[in-house]
């Protein structure tokens, strides 16, 4: 009888339960590995311990990207930039060329109060030389509003990109603006050459080379005590800098700990052993509404939020102030906010 005959080519209908059970296992398997990649790329990367390179990350699609890497560098190595630029900057780690043109010739004031251009009103950037022979270049460049179309049109006919634009200053005068850029190239001769036009469109007056350290009406032992930290002198200014502690990439490049992401805080003497202090904290987006609020808490004006990048990972915004007051006191203000982000200094106070 067809009753007691076995279905389906033989099998009970246990056996066909566990042959279902076992193909729909095999299909889970199956389709579990071909999304893996995806949620992978969707969760993002892993976040890297300080002071350690990305090995590779993956991108929307959940393809693995390659990183590239700094590669070590001498002082010899960027004698050809001096000779294009004429100008003599410092490598900090084997890695960045730093270099800095002051805007000698503004008299910028704020407030009542000249500003000596080491304080920031300048050009200062970086040149960087990876593994793969290609040379970055950035950094920002102080022009005045006059100035400023000639040097976009300049830098954009030479590759040269802008990543921002914006103040770094309250109400002063002469009106000045700050414009990040970014280059690369194979010849770092090229971009320093791109640079040089871009600066020739403007008052900058020849490089000088490293600032000459002077005597500061400060009390720098009390400003060191309360940020945590060892600054040093430049110029006419007292500088203390903390970088992000996340490995931080651009343009699928990884940039050394102290370049593009750092906390920079400036204390220029007014007398009496007062400042001026001006400078940016950089900060992820959770961040920031606590260093604002930490900042006029303690009497320090917020100038702008925005970012400098356009590519980097993690994202970040850079907070710009502005305080007068007593150094000490105005750097226990400072060290409340730096405290709110997730920093540490560049040099540690021992």
């Amino acid at each position: 009888m067809t009753g007691d005959r076995p279905q389906s080519g033989g099998r009970t209908d246990d056996e066909q339960v566990r042959t279902s059970t076992s193909q729909t296992s095999r299909r889970l398997v199956l389709a579990t590995a071909a999304l893996a990649p995806i949620l992978a790329g969707l969760a993002g990367p892993a976040p890297a311990r300080a002071g350690t390179a990305v090995p590779g990350t993956t991108d929307p699609c959940g393809r693995r990207r390659a990183l590239v890497h700094p590669a070590t560098t001498s002082e010899a190595d960027w004698e050809d930039v001096v000779d294009v630029l004429q100008h003599r900057g410092r490598l900090a780690n084997n890695q960045v060329y730093r270099m800095g043109f002051l805007r000698q010739d503004l008299k910028v004031t704020s407030y009542g109060y000249a500003l000596t251009p080491a304080l920031g009103v300048g050009s200062f950037v970086s040149f960087l030389r990876y593994e793969d022979g290609k040379v970055m270049m950035m950094g920002d460049m102080a022009v005045t509003e006059r100035e400023m179309q000639r040097v976009i049109d300049i830098l954009d006919a030479h590759g040269i990109t802008q990543t921002a634009i914006h103040k770094h200053l309250l109400a002063h005068d002469p009106a000045v603006w700050w414009m990040h850029v970014h280059g690369m190239h194979d010849d770092a001769t090229y971009l320093a050459g791109a640079l040089r036009s871009a600066l020739q469109a403007t008052g900058t007056p020849p490089g000088s080379g490293v600032p000459v350290k002077k005597p500061l009406d400060l009390d720098t032992s009390g400003i060191d005590r309360a940020l945590g930290a060892q600054g040093d002198t430049e110029g006419e200014i007292y500088k203390i800098v903390f970088a992000r502690n996340e490995t931080v990439i651009d343009h699928d490049r990884i940039l050394p700990r102290m370049t593009g992401s750092t906390t920079a805080i400036s204390f220029q003497p007014v007398g009496k052993r007062k400042a001026i202090v001006n400078g940016d904290f950089v900060m992820l987006a959770h961040e920031v509404q606590d260093v604002v609020r930490a900042l006029r808490r303690g009497g320090i004006d917020i100038v702008s939020i925005h970012s400098h990048m356009l590519t980097d990972d993690p994202r970040l915004f850079f907070l710009h102030f502005w305080g007068v007051g007593d150094g000490v006191r105005l750097a226990r203000a400072l060290r409340a906010a730096v405290d709110r982000t997730n920093v540490s200094a560049a040099v540690a106070l021992g």
